[in-house]
Protein backbone atom coordinates (compact mmCIF):
# COMPACT_ATOMS: atom_id res chain seq x y z
CA UNK A 1 0.00 0.00 0.00
CA UNK A 2 1.56 3.08 -1.05
CA UNK A 3 1.78 5.92 1.85
CA UNK A 4 -0.50 8.05 0.41
CA UNK A 5 -3.03 6.01 0.74
CA UNK A 6 -2.57 6.11 4.50
CA UNK A 7 -4.95 8.46 6.46
CA UNK A 8 -2.55 9.59 9.63
CA UNK A 9 0.59 11.62 8.81
CA UNK A 10 1.98 10.65 12.36
CA UNK A 11 1.10 7.57 15.25
CA UNK A 12 2.66 7.46 18.84
CA UNK A 13 4.72 4.31 19.40
CA UNK A 14 5.66 2.60 22.70
CA UNK A 15 8.54 0.09 23.75
CA UNK A 16 8.84 -1.34 27.28
CA UNK A 17 11.75 -2.22 28.69
CA UNK A 18 10.82 -5.07 30.84
CA UNK A 19 12.23 -6.27 33.73
CA UNK A 20 11.19 -9.39 33.85
CA UNK A 21 10.43 -12.26 36.82
CA UNK A 22 12.16 -15.24 36.16
CA UNK A 23 10.29 -19.22 36.97
CA UNK A 24 11.87 -20.02 39.76
CA UNK A 25 13.31 -23.44 38.09
CA UNK A 26 14.10 -23.70 34.22
CA UNK A 27 15.75 -26.83 34.19
CA UNK A 28 12.84 -29.20 35.77
CA UNK A 29 9.15 -29.31 34.05
CA UNK A 30 7.21 -27.46 35.26
CA UNK A 31 3.32 -28.93 35.45
CA UNK A 32 1.13 -26.28 33.06
CA UNK A 33 -0.17 -24.53 36.26
CA UNK A 34 2.49 -23.72 37.41
CA UNK A 35 3.89 -22.07 33.89
CA UNK A 36 0.75 -20.09 33.74
CA UNK A 37 1.50 -19.18 37.17
CA UNK A 38 5.13 -17.87 36.02
CA UNK A 39 4.02 -16.42 32.98
CA UNK A 40 1.00 -14.32 34.90
CA UNK A 41 3.46 -12.50 36.99
CA UNK A 42 5.08 -10.62 34.01
CA UNK A 43 2.07 -10.84 31.90
CA UNK A 44 -0.01 -8.41 34.55
CA UNK A 45 3.24 -5.86 34.61
CA UNK A 46 2.72 -6.05 30.67
CA UNK A 47 -0.79 -5.16 31.56
CA UNK A 48 -0.25 -2.32 33.35
CA UNK A 49 2.35 -0.58 31.41
CA UNK A 50 -0.38 -1.21 28.60
CA UNK A 51 -3.32 0.64 30.66
CA UNK A 52 -0.91 3.30 31.19
CA UNK A 53 0.46 3.82 27.09
CA UNK A 54 -3.56 4.19 26.45
CA UNK A 55 -3.92 6.99 28.84
CA UNK A 56 -1.19 8.05 26.92
CA UNK A 57 -2.83 7.51 23.31
CA UNK A 58 -0.27 5.05 22.39
CA UNK A 59 -1.33 3.15 19.08
CA UNK A 60 0.89 0.68 18.96
CA UNK A 61 3.35 -1.13 22.54
CA UNK A 62 6.10 -3.49 21.92
CA UNK A 63 7.20 -6.11 24.27
CA UNK A 64 10.17 -7.60 24.62
CA UNK A 65 12.09 -11.10 23.90
CA UNK A 66 11.42 -13.42 26.12
CA UNK A 67 9.67 -11.18 28.41
CA UNK A 68 7.24 -13.62 29.67
CA UNK A 69 9.25 -16.68 31.17
CA UNK A 70 12.97 -16.04 30.17
CA UNK A 71 15.89 -17.46 29.05
CA UNK A 72 18.00 -20.98 29.54
CA UNK A 73 15.74 -24.12 29.72
CA UNK A 74 15.82 -26.99 27.77
CA UNK A 75 13.69 -28.28 25.00
CA UNK A 76 11.42 -30.33 27.81
CA UNK A 77 11.45 -27.61 30.25
CA UNK A 78 9.83 -24.95 27.85
CA UNK A 79 6.96 -27.55 26.75
CA UNK A 80 4.76 -26.08 29.73
CA UNK A 81 5.00 -22.48 28.58
CA UNK A 82 4.31 -23.36 24.80
CA UNK A 83 0.82 -22.61 23.38
CA UNK A 84 -0.82 -23.68 19.71
CA UNK A 85 -0.97 -20.67 17.68
CA UNK A 86 -2.76 -20.55 14.32
CA UNK A 87 -1.48 -18.59 11.02
CA UNK A 88 -3.29 -15.68 10.92
CA UNK A 89 -2.79 -15.76 6.97
CA UNK A 90 -4.78 -18.94 6.94
CA UNK A 91 -8.25 -18.15 9.33
CA UNK A 92 -9.26 -15.13 11.56
CA UNK A 93 -9.40 -15.38 15.20
CA UNK A 94 -9.99 -12.99 17.95
CA UNK A 95 -8.67 -15.08 21.70
CA UNK A 96 -10.53 -12.48 23.29
CA UNK A 97 -13.98 -12.56 21.96
CA UNK A 98 -13.87 -16.37 21.20
CA UNK A 99 -11.82 -17.58 24.01
CA UNK A 100 -12.70 -21.44 23.79
CA UNK A 101 -11.78 -22.13 20.00
CA UNK A 102 -8.69 -23.53 20.94
CA UNK A 103 -7.65 -25.11 24.59
CA UNK A 104 -4.71 -24.30 26.63
CA UNK A 105 -4.20 -20.97 24.74
CA UNK A 106 -4.59 -18.78 28.30
CA UNK A 107 -1.47 -16.47 27.04
CA UNK A 108 -3.08 -15.39 24.15
CA UNK A 109 -6.50 -14.72 25.18
CA UNK A 110 -4.78 -12.57 27.89
CA UNK A 111 -2.19 -10.63 25.34
CA UNK A 112 -5.85 -10.39 23.00
CA UNK A 113 -7.79 -8.84 25.52
CA UNK A 114 -4.59 -6.49 26.28
CA UNK A 115 -4.67 -5.42 22.59
CA UNK A 116 -8.99 -4.45 22.45
CA UNK A 117 -9.26 -3.09 26.43
CA UNK A 118 -6.66 -0.42 25.43
CA UNK A 119 -7.49 -0.11 21.78
CA UNK A 120 -3.99 -0.37 20.59
CA UNK A 121 -1.73 -2.64 19.09
CA UNK A 122 -0.01 -5.07 21.38
CA UNK A 123 3.31 -6.73 20.35
CA UNK A 124 4.38 -9.70 22.25
CA UNK A 125 6.94 -12.81 22.00
CA UNK A 126 5.91 -16.18 23.19
CA UNK A 127 6.86 -19.87 22.53
CA UNK A 128 4.87 -21.38 19.96
CA UNK A 129 4.07 -25.32 19.52
CA UNK A 130 3.03 -27.58 16.05
CA UNK A 131 2.24 -30.97 16.49
CA UNK A 132 3.88 -33.19 13.96
CA UNK A 133 4.01 -36.46 13.08
CA UNK A 134 7.25 -38.75 11.43
CA UNK A 135 4.36 -40.90 8.89
CA UNK A 136 3.66 -37.69 7.33
CA UNK A 137 6.63 -34.58 7.48
CA UNK A 138 10.00 -36.52 8.01
CA UNK A 139 11.81 -33.87 9.69
CA UNK A 140 9.12 -34.25 12.69
CA UNK A 141 11.29 -33.78 15.93
CA UNK A 142 11.10 -36.99 17.74
CA UNK A 143 9.05 -35.51 20.45
CA UNK A 144 6.20 -35.26 18.11
CA UNK A 145 6.42 -31.45 17.89
CA UNK A 146 7.85 -28.06 16.57
CA UNK A 147 8.81 -25.36 18.78
CA UNK A 148 9.09 -21.66 17.81
CA UNK A 149 10.49 -18.12 19.55
CA UNK A 150 7.46 -16.23 17.97
CA UNK A 151 6.43 -13.02 17.98
CA UNK A 152 2.49 -12.37 17.74
CA UNK A 153 0.58 -9.15 16.83
CA UNK A 154 -3.54 -8.36 17.83
CA UNK A 155 -5.03 -5.55 16.72
CA UNK A 156 -6.75 -2.97 19.12
CA UNK A 157 -9.83 -5.37 18.45
CA UNK A 158 -7.83 -7.98 20.18
CA UNK A 159 -7.72 -9.86 16.79
CA UNK A 160 -4.67 -12.23 16.29
CA UNK A 161 -2.72 -10.25 12.41
CA UNK A 162 0.24 -11.70 12.63
CA UNK A 163 2.56 -14.24 13.85
CA UNK A 164 6.61 -14.69 13.14
CA UNK A 165 8.95 -17.71 13.91
CA UNK A 166 12.15 -16.36 14.48
CA UNK A 167 14.79 -17.81 12.01
CA UNK A 168 17.95 -16.77 13.39
CA UNK A 169 18.12 -18.95 16.52
CA UNK A 170 21.11 -18.51 18.80
CA UNK A 171 21.88 -21.28 21.23
CA UNK A 172 18.31 -21.69 21.66
CA UNK A 173 17.84 -25.27 21.69
CA UNK A 174 14.59 -25.02 22.95
CA UNK A 175 13.38 -23.65 19.98
CA UNK A 176 13.12 -25.40 16.11
CA UNK A 177 14.67 -22.91 13.18
CA UNK A 178 12.42 -22.77 10.72
CA UNK A 179 12.28 -24.88 7.71
CA UNK A 180 11.47 -21.90 5.48
CA UNK A 181 11.56 -18.12 6.05
CA UNK A 182 8.36 -16.86 7.61
CA UNK A 183 7.99 -12.94 6.16
CA UNK A 184 5.50 -11.13 8.99
CA UNK A 185 3.69 -7.93 8.66
CA UNK A 186 0.38 -6.55 8.49
CA UNK A 187 -1.48 -3.03 7.78
CA UNK A 188 -1.93 -0.44 9.79
CA UNK A 189 -3.96 3.34 9.48
CA UNK A 190 -0.65 4.61 9.73
CA UNK A 191 1.64 2.20 7.73
CA UNK A 192 3.12 -1.27 7.22
CA UNK A 193 4.89 -2.88 9.74
CA UNK A 194 6.96 -5.89 9.76
CA UNK A 195 8.63 -8.25 12.58
CA UNK A 196 11.12 -10.13 13.11
CA UNK A 197 13.35 -11.22 16.13
CA UNK A 198 16.95 -10.54 18.06
CA UNK A 199 19.67 -12.04 16.07
CA UNK A 200 17.68 -11.77 12.85
CA UNK A 201 18.75 -8.06 12.22
CA UNK A 202 22.20 -9.33 10.99
CA UNK A 203 21.03 -11.72 8.48
CA UNK A 204 19.47 -10.77 5.34
CA UNK A 205 16.59 -13.00 5.96
CA UNK A 206 14.11 -12.06 7.22
CA UNK A 207 15.25 -8.55 8.09
CA UNK A 208 16.63 -7.20 4.09
CA UNK A 209 13.68 -9.00 2.72
CA UNK A 210 11.00 -8.04 4.35
CA UNK A 211 11.82 -4.12 4.13
CA UNK A 212 12.28 -4.29 0.51
CA UNK A 213 10.36 -6.67 -1.18
CA UNK A 214 6.93 -6.60 1.00
CA UNK A 215 7.90 -2.31 1.39
CA UNK A 216 7.63 -2.70 4.94
CA UNK A 217 8.53 1.17 6.85
CA UNK A 218 8.27 0.08 10.08
CA UNK A 219 9.91 -2.78 12.18
CA UNK A 220 8.57 -3.84 15.59
CA UNK A 221 11.75 -6.03 17.12
CA UNK A 222 11.25 -7.76 20.28
CA UNK A 223 14.39 -8.84 21.35
CA UNK A 224 17.20 -10.44 24.69
CA UNK A 225 19.83 -8.08 23.28
CA UNK A 226 23.49 -8.19 25.59
CA UNK A 227 25.35 -5.37 24.61
CA UNK A 228 28.87 -6.10 23.12
CA UNK A 229 30.98 -3.17 22.81
CA UNK A 230 32.56 -1.02 21.28
CA UNK A 231 30.60 -1.87 17.94
CA UNK A 232 27.15 -3.42 19.11
CA UNK A 233 25.38 -2.29 21.88
CA UNK A 234 21.54 -2.05 21.70
CA UNK A 235 20.87 0.74 21.56
CA UNK A 236 23.82 1.94 19.04
CA UNK A 237 23.34 -0.61 16.73
CA UNK A 238 19.11 -0.52 16.37
CA UNK A 239 19.25 3.11 15.86
CA UNK A 240 22.20 2.86 13.05
CA UNK A 241 19.86 -0.27 11.25
CA UNK A 242 17.29 2.43 11.34
CA UNK A 243 19.30 4.94 9.62
CA UNK A 244 20.45 2.89 7.20
CA UNK A 245 17.64 0.84 6.05
CA UNK A 246 15.36 4.40 6.36
CA UNK A 247 12.70 2.86 8.61
CA UNK A 248 11.22 3.33 11.56
CA UNK A 249 12.31 0.93 14.48
CA UNK A 250 10.54 0.13 17.73
CA UNK A 251 13.06 -2.32 19.87
CA UNK A 252 12.25 -3.72 23.22
CA UNK A 253 14.70 -5.08 25.01
CA UNK A 254 14.60 -7.30 28.42
CA UNK A 255 15.77 -5.59 31.56
CA UNK A 256 18.51 -7.89 33.29
CA UNK A 257 22.01 -5.36 33.78
CA UNK A 258 23.80 -7.66 35.75
CA UNK A 259 24.04 -9.70 32.72
CA UNK A 260 24.09 -6.86 30.31
CA UNK A 261 21.08 -7.24 28.97
CA UNK A 262 19.37 -4.11 28.62
CA UNK A 263 18.88 -0.63 26.10
CA UNK A 264 15.67 -0.33 24.23
CA UNK A 265 14.24 2.46 22.14
CA UNK A 266 12.40 4.10 19.27
CA UNK A 267 14.42 5.41 16.22
CA UNK A 268 13.93 6.96 12.56
CA UNK A 269 15.81 7.26 9.67
CA UNK A 270 17.11 10.62 11.55
CA UNK A 271 18.36 9.11 13.93
CA UNK A 272 17.20 8.18 17.98
CA UNK A 273 14.02 9.69 18.69
CA UNK A 274 13.88 8.51 22.35
CA UNK A 275 15.99 5.44 24.10
CA UNK A 276 16.71 3.93 27.44
CA UNK A 277 19.59 2.85 28.82
CA UNK A 278 20.39 1.91 32.18
CA UNK A 279 23.26 -0.61 33.72
CA UNK A 280 23.32 0.31 37.06
CA UNK A 281 21.51 -2.38 38.39
CA UNK A 282 18.63 -0.20 39.71
CA UNK A 283 15.51 1.68 38.36
CA UNK A 284 13.84 -1.34 36.60
CA UNK A 285 12.11 -1.30 33.52
CA UNK A 286 10.86 1.73 31.65
CA UNK A 287 8.09 2.42 28.89
CA UNK A 288 9.54 4.90 26.22
CA UNK A 289 6.42 6.87 24.63
CA UNK A 290 7.50 8.54 21.17
CA UNK A 291 5.34 10.30 18.28
CA UNK A 292 6.41 9.29 14.67
CA UNK A 293 6.06 10.32 11.41
CA UNK A 294 4.54 7.62 8.80
CA UNK A 295 7.04 7.62 6.17
CA UNK A 296 6.01 8.59 2.81
CA UNK A 297 8.80 7.20 0.65
CA UNK A 298 11.84 4.67 2.63
CA UNK A 299 14.90 6.32 0.93
CA UNK A 300 17.74 3.70 0.54
CA UNK A 301 21.54 4.58 0.48
CA UNK A 302 24.38 4.37 -1.63
CA UNK A 303 27.44 3.57 0.02
CA UNK A 304 30.55 3.15 -2.06
CA UNK A 305 33.23 6.22 -2.21
CA UNK A 306 36.57 6.88 -3.57
CA UNK A 307 39.29 6.89 -0.65
CA UNK A 308 42.92 7.40 -1.40
CA UNK A 309 45.16 4.32 -0.28
CA UNK A 310 47.38 5.61 2.51
CA UNK A 311 51.53 6.06 1.86
CA UNK A 312 53.38 3.11 3.06
CA UNK A 313 55.46 5.31 5.54
CA UNK A 314 51.58 5.54 7.68
CA UNK A 315 52.70 3.48 10.99
CA UNK A 316 49.65 0.85 11.29
CA UNK A 317 49.30 -2.11 14.00
CA UNK A 318 46.74 -4.27 13.88
CA UNK A 319 44.25 -5.56 17.39
CA UNK A 320 40.89 -7.16 17.85
CA UNK A 321 37.34 -5.87 17.96
CA UNK A 322 35.12 -8.87 18.84
CA UNK A 323 37.32 -11.55 17.50
CA UNK A 324 38.39 -9.59 14.20
CA UNK A 325 41.74 -8.75 13.42
CA UNK A 326 41.38 -5.14 12.58
CA UNK A 327 44.33 -3.06 10.93
CA UNK A 328 44.13 0.71 13.01
CA UNK A 329 46.19 3.93 12.87
CA UNK A 330 46.60 5.83 15.91
CA UNK A 331 45.20 9.94 15.89
CA UNK A 332 48.25 11.38 17.31
CA UNK A 333 47.28 15.29 15.94
CA UNK A 334 44.86 17.34 17.14
CA UNK A 335 43.49 17.50 13.28
CA UNK A 336 43.87 15.76 10.25
CA UNK A 337 43.42 12.90 7.73
CA UNK A 338 43.59 9.58 7.82
CA UNK A 339 43.04 6.70 5.28
CA UNK A 340 43.67 2.78 7.15
CA UNK A 341 42.68 -0.12 4.21
CA UNK A 342 42.05 -3.86 5.24
CA UNK A 343 41.83 -6.30 2.34
CA UNK A 344 40.01 -4.43 0.18
CA UNK A 345 38.06 -1.63 2.26
CA UNK A 346 39.87 1.30 2.86
CA UNK A 347 38.13 4.06 5.24
CA UNK A 348 38.69 7.88 5.21
CA UNK A 349 38.65 10.18 8.82
CA UNK A 350 38.96 13.88 8.73
CA UNK A 351 39.06 15.11 12.14
CA UNK A 352 39.40 17.68 14.81
CA UNK A 353 39.52 16.84 18.40
CA UNK A 354 39.81 18.02 21.99
CA UNK A 355 42.03 15.59 23.08
CA UNK A 356 42.21 14.46 27.19
CA UNK A 357 45.25 13.32 28.18
CA UNK A 358 43.56 10.12 28.93
CA UNK A 359 42.30 9.11 26.43
CA UNK A 360 43.64 7.14 23.59
CA UNK A 361 41.99 6.88 19.68
CA UNK A 362 42.49 5.05 16.65
CA UNK A 363 40.86 4.44 13.45
CA UNK A 364 40.44 1.41 11.99
CA UNK A 365 39.25 -0.92 9.16
CA UNK A 366 38.31 -4.79 9.08
CA UNK A 367 37.29 -6.48 5.66
CA UNK A 368 36.38 -10.11 6.40
CA UNK A 369 34.75 -13.26 7.54
CA UNK A 370 33.34 -12.72 11.25
CA UNK A 371 33.06 -16.68 12.52
CA UNK A 372 32.68 -16.24 16.34
CA UNK A 373 29.38 -17.57 17.47
CA UNK A 374 27.90 -16.85 13.98
CA UNK A 375 28.91 -16.48 10.56
CA UNK A 376 28.48 -13.69 8.75
CA UNK A 377 30.98 -10.84 6.30
CA UNK A 378 31.73 -7.49 8.05
CA UNK A 379 33.01 -4.37 6.35
CA UNK A 380 34.05 -1.33 8.99
CA UNK A 381 35.48 1.53 9.54
CA UNK A 382 35.65 2.68 12.77
CA UNK A 383 36.62 5.60 15.16
CA UNK A 384 36.76 4.17 18.54
CA UNK A 385 38.33 5.05 21.88
CA UNK A 386 40.98 2.74 23.26
CA UNK A 387 40.06 0.98 26.61
CA UNK A 388 43.71 2.60 27.76
CA UNK A 389 46.25 3.81 26.24
CA UNK A 390 48.24 1.05 24.74
CA UNK A 391 47.33 -0.15 21.37
CA UNK A 392 46.30 -3.86 22.06
CA UNK A 393 43.37 -2.24 24.21
CA UNK A 394 41.51 -0.68 21.11
CA UNK A 395 38.52 -2.47 20.43
CA UNK A 396 38.33 -3.77 24.07
CA UNK A 397 34.89 -2.81 25.35
CA UNK A 398 34.92 0.59 27.45
CA UNK A 399 32.34 3.01 28.64
CA UNK A 400 34.45 5.93 29.18
CA UNK A 401 35.95 8.57 27.39
CA UNK A 402 36.97 12.08 27.65
CA UNK A 403 37.48 13.73 24.61
CA UNK A 404 34.97 15.87 22.72
CA UNK A 405 35.47 15.82 18.84
CA UNK A 406 35.10 19.91 16.58
CA UNK A 407 34.47 17.77 13.37
CA UNK A 408 34.73 14.10 12.46
CA UNK A 409 33.72 12.72 8.93
CA UNK A 410 34.01 8.81 7.71
CA UNK A 411 33.60 7.34 4.65
CA UNK A 412 34.59 4.07 2.74
CA UNK A 413 35.22 1.78 -0.25
CA UNK A 414 32.25 -0.32 0.50
CA UNK A 415 31.40 -2.98 -1.62
CA UNK A 416 27.84 -2.77 -0.01
CA UNK A 417 24.81 -0.59 0.25
CA UNK A 418 23.83 -2.16 3.26
CA UNK A 419 26.10 0.19 5.75
CA UNK A 420 24.93 1.40 9.26
CA UNK A 421 26.08 4.30 10.58
CA UNK A 422 27.16 4.21 14.62
CA UNK A 423 27.32 7.07 16.64
CA UNK A 424 28.01 6.20 20.41
CA UNK A 425 28.82 8.59 23.13
CA UNK A 426 29.72 8.63 26.80
CA UNK A 427 27.24 10.35 29.20
CA UNK A 428 29.05 13.21 31.20
CA UNK A 429 27.67 13.04 34.18
CA UNK A 430 27.16 9.43 35.23
CA UNK A 431 29.43 7.73 32.08
CA UNK A 432 26.54 5.74 30.66
CA UNK A 433 26.25 5.00 26.93
CA UNK A 434 24.39 7.75 25.19
CA UNK A 435 23.23 8.30 21.36
CA UNK A 436 23.27 11.43 19.36
CA UNK A 437 19.92 12.60 19.26
CA UNK A 438 21.22 15.28 16.55
CA UNK A 439 24.31 17.49 15.06
CA UNK A 440 25.04 13.81 12.85
CA UNK A 441 24.64 13.46 9.26
CA UNK A 442 24.80 10.09 7.18
CA UNK A 443 23.96 10.56 3.42
CA UNK A 444 24.98 7.71 0.75
CA UNK A 445 28.22 6.16 2.77
CA UNK A 446 29.29 9.48 4.47
CA UNK A 447 28.84 10.00 8.08
CA UNK A 448 30.05 13.57 9.99
CA UNK A 449 29.62 15.52 12.73
CA UNK A 450 27.49 19.18 11.90
CA UNK A 451 28.90 20.46 14.88
CA UNK A 452 30.64 20.53 17.70
CA UNK A 453 30.30 16.62 19.54
CA UNK A 454 28.05 17.70 22.58
CA UNK A 455 29.19 14.46 24.81
CA UNK A 456 32.97 12.44 25.03
CA UNK A 457 33.31 10.12 22.10
CA UNK A 458 33.51 6.09 22.36
CA UNK A 459 33.27 5.64 18.53
CA UNK A 460 32.08 6.54 15.63
CA UNK A 461 31.73 3.85 12.88
CA UNK A 462 30.14 2.93 9.60
CA UNK A 463 29.30 -1.11 10.02
CA UNK A 464 29.09 -2.91 6.75
CA UNK A 465 27.34 -6.05 6.02
CA UNK A 466 28.05 -8.10 2.44
CA UNK A 467 25.42 -10.90 2.83
CA UNK A 468 26.47 -12.53 -0.29
CA UNK A 469 29.78 -13.83 1.68
CA UNK A 470 27.92 -15.20 4.44
CA UNK A 471 29.03 -18.67 3.49
CA UNK A 472 32.71 -18.56 2.41
CA UNK A 473 35.10 -20.60 4.05
CA UNK A 474 36.58 -19.19 7.59
CA UNK A 475 39.87 -17.59 6.17
CA UNK A 476 38.77 -17.03 2.93
CA UNK A 477 39.47 -13.08 2.01
CA UNK A 478 39.63 -11.02 -1.16
CA UNK A 479 43.02 -9.85 -1.90
CA UNK A 480 44.19 -6.59 -2.96
CA UNK A 481 43.66 -7.23 -6.40
CA UNK A 482 40.72 -8.57 -6.77
CA UNK A 483 41.23 -11.81 -6.98
CA UNK A 484 40.52 -14.72 -3.82
CA UNK A 485 42.19 -17.01 -1.89
CA UNK A 486 42.66 -18.50 1.60
CA UNK A 487 44.38 -16.82 4.67
CA UNK A 488 47.45 -18.19 6.22
CA UNK A 489 46.03 -17.44 9.56
CA UNK A 490 43.59 -19.82 9.32
CA UNK A 491 44.01 -20.76 12.77
CA UNK A 492 42.79 -17.73 14.34
CA UNK A 493 39.26 -18.68 13.84
CA UNK A 494 39.86 -21.01 16.94
CA UNK A 495 42.83 -19.66 18.89
CA UNK A 496 41.67 -16.26 19.26
CA UNK A 497 38.50 -16.95 20.85
CA UNK A 498 40.52 -18.49 23.22
CA UNK A 499 43.00 -16.28 23.80
CA UNK A 500 40.16 -13.59 24.37
CA UNK A 501 38.26 -14.89 26.57
CA UNK A 502 39.74 -13.09 29.29
CA UNK A 503 38.38 -9.83 27.86
CA UNK A 504 34.75 -11.61 26.51
CA UNK A 505 33.85 -13.55 28.76
CA UNK A 506 31.92 -17.37 27.72
CA UNK A 507 28.23 -16.55 28.23
CA UNK A 508 25.35 -16.64 25.91
CA UNK A 509 22.92 -13.70 24.48
CA UNK A 510 20.53 -13.31 21.85
CA UNK A 511 22.96 -13.34 18.76
CA UNK A 512 26.27 -12.69 18.14
CA UNK A 513 27.16 -12.00 22.06
CA UNK A 514 29.07 -14.05 23.99
CA UNK A 515 27.35 -16.56 26.45
CA UNK A 516 25.68 -16.36 29.51
CA UNK A 517 23.85 -18.04 32.21
CA UNK A 518 20.48 -15.99 33.51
Amino acid sequence: MPASAYNRKTFTAAVYEHSLIFPPNRSTVASRYNALADVMVNLRIYDQQAKFAASQDVDILVFPEDGLYGTKFSRDSIKPYLEEIPDPKSEVWNPCTQPNRYSKTEIQVYLSCMALNNSMYIVANMGNKQRCTRRTDSNCPSDGQYQYNTNVVYAPNGRLIARYHKQNLFYEYQFDRPRSVNYAFFETPFGRFGTFTCFDILFEEPAITLIERYNVSNIVFPTAWMDALPLLSAIQFHSAFAQGMGVNFLAANIHVPNKRFHGSGIYTPGGPKKFYYNDVGYGGGKLIISQLNVIENRRPHVAYNEVQRPSSEQKTFHSYVFYDKFTFVELQRSSGVLSVCNNRLCCHLEYAINKDNSDMYAFGAFDGLHTHEGQYYLQICTLLRCANKTRSSCGQPTKQAYSEFNDIKIYGTFQTNYVFPEVLKSRKRDGQLNLASNGWKYNNGVLRATRKTTHPVLSVSLFGRIYSRDKLPPGYHFTGSGSKSLSSSLYLSFLMPVLLLAVYGSNMACGLFTRMDN
